[in-house]
């Protein structure tokens, strides 16, 4: 027995040795205690990774508060606006699952996701620069907002699924608590700077977010590894991976992946009273608390500034306690918040509701990208995160819908009702697809999750 054993090691070792000839990352798995200390991690290197998501943000950003001010120059129709900003989100729907589960496939010198990286965010920042240009037709403005967004979609998932690639799991709430605070930081760039020079030039905006873009690729490419530790850096088959998304939702609604799908489920839920209440709030604000415009709209910075403040102790709560207690915590506290809410008409009052909401969103949002992540193992990070974004933003999609609909039936303090049972929907969800998940999800994390693609579901939280 024994020498069998010094036999599958060398043969181990010679294997590795030929990968590494062909530049593959092969490294002799390494054990991860949640008390020990990984030499191999750095949250200097989460702080560089986050500027990947500064850019996203700061884009983003500027991308929804100047391109209806453009269409307008055309357009009367508002309605007919929604409709081509809309088409931000359509393509979102359509390419980051596509691309998710491509990058988890590719095998390349430059790793699983740089490759993307490099092709699409000079694109996106080429584009991005060119939108004030284009703005003198209709018809350019459409292309460059098209090839825009699909650039940006296709950069999005691949450099956001780089904290989990350089995270061991029990890490990764404090991890992404670092990255949504640099995401904050790209917002107020585009509020507090870039939007004050559109009045003195629109392509000096839209220049210099440009070249942030491209400031925050060099970031990204020199301070990623290319074969980071906590994913699978094995040389995989390609396979077509527009089948292999597709594969991959169809096996969502098998049994054995109900807790899978009762977690997206429950960020869907809550995604629609988030987005409602970010979308339908400045009506309440007008026509309930009698504000201006601004002053309405101005009250829900105090909710989206609560959650950048909070956003670091977040993430070190849900390291100490786990992502899904944590998650759970902060939906029962919002929907409680938003009842206490109803009868309030202090705008002054309503603020400081909104900093403690704010503050019970950071406990959700915070940890629910590295919960999918975890759901993913160690080699379907990108098709994981990819889900994600399917499930918040059909959420985000339908939530104005929602929120108004209830406004409609129920007089606007319909909001907040509709909110808070949104927001308990998702509690139910979660807990339920706690429970039905076959393990923990820091363990699922650290398994190959492709053969199940390949060969079908193993167990379930029933079968154990």
């Amino acid at each position: 027995m024994e020498s069998d054993d010094k036999c599958e090691c060398i043969q181990a070792y010679k294997w590795c040795m030929s990968m590494k000839e062909k530049q593959w990352n092969c490294k002799t798995p390494e054990v991860e205690s949640n008390g020990g200390t990984d030499k191999r991690f750095s949250y200097a290197k989460i702080w560089w990774i986050g500027f990947g998501f500064l850019g996203v943000q700061l884009a983003f950003t500027t991308y929804n508060a100047f391109l209806p001010l453009m269409y307008r120059e055309f357009i009367e129709s508002r309605a007919l606006i929604g409709l081509l900003m809309g088409t931000d989100n359509l393509i979102g729907l359509l390419l980051i699952p596509v691309i998710g589960a491509w990058s988890d496939r590719v095998n390349s010198p430059l790793g699983r996701r740089l490759p993307f990286v490099l092709v699409a965010l000079p694109v996106a920042a080429l584009t991005f620069f060119a939108i004030p240009f284009a703005a003198a037709m209709l018809w350019t403005l459409i292309i460059a907002e098209i090839v825009f967004t699909a650039a940006m979609h296709s950069y999005r998932g691949p450099v956001i699924s780089l904290m989990p690639d350089h995270t061991p799991p029990e890490r990764r709430s404090t991890a992404n608590g670092i990255i949504n605070l640099m995401g904050g930081v790209g917002t107020l760039i585009a509020f507090g700077g870039l939007s004050l020079l559109y009045d003195i030039d629109p392509r000096l905006t839209f220049g210099i977010g440009a070249a942030v873009l491209f400031f925050t690729l060099v970031i990204v490419w020199l301070k990623s590894d290319r074969y980071p530790p906590y994913i699978d850096n094995s040389p995989v088959a390609a396979k077509n991976p527009i089948k292999e998304a597709a594969v991959g939702i169809r096996l969502l609604f098998e049994p054995a992946y109900r807790g899978q799908i009762l977690v997206l489920a429950a960020m869907l839920s809550y995604f629609i009273g988030f987005a409602g209440l970010d979308a339908m709030f400045p009506i309440y604000g007008v026509e309930t608390l009698e504000l201006t415009e601004g002053r309405a709209a101005f009250i829900l910075t105090t909710f989206a500034g609560s959650f950048l403040v909070f956003a670091l102790l977040a993430g070190w709560i849900g390291t100490r306690i786990g992502k899904i207690p944590t998650m759970l915590w902060g939906l029962a506290l919002v929907p409680v918040f938003f009842l206490v809410a109803i009868p309030v008409r202090d705008p002054v009052v309503i603020g400081a509701i909104f900093v403690l909401a704010g503050f019970a969103w950071a406990l959700v949002n915070v940890q629910a990208m590295p919960l999918i992540a975890d759901l993913g193992g160690r080699d379907r990070v990108g098709y994981y995160i990819g889900l994600y974004y399917i499930f918040t933003m059909t959420g985000q999609m339908v939530g104005p819908f929602v929120l108004g609909s209830a406004m409609d039936l129920l007089g606007n303090q319909g909001m907040f009702i509709a909110g808070a049972a949104v927001y308990a929907l998702g509690f139910l969800l979660l807990r339920a697809g706690q429970r039905n998940l076959a393990e923990d999800p820091e363990e699922i994390a650290r398994k190959s999750k492709l053969k199940e693609v390949e060969n079908g579901p193993i167990g379930t939280a029933g079968d154990q």
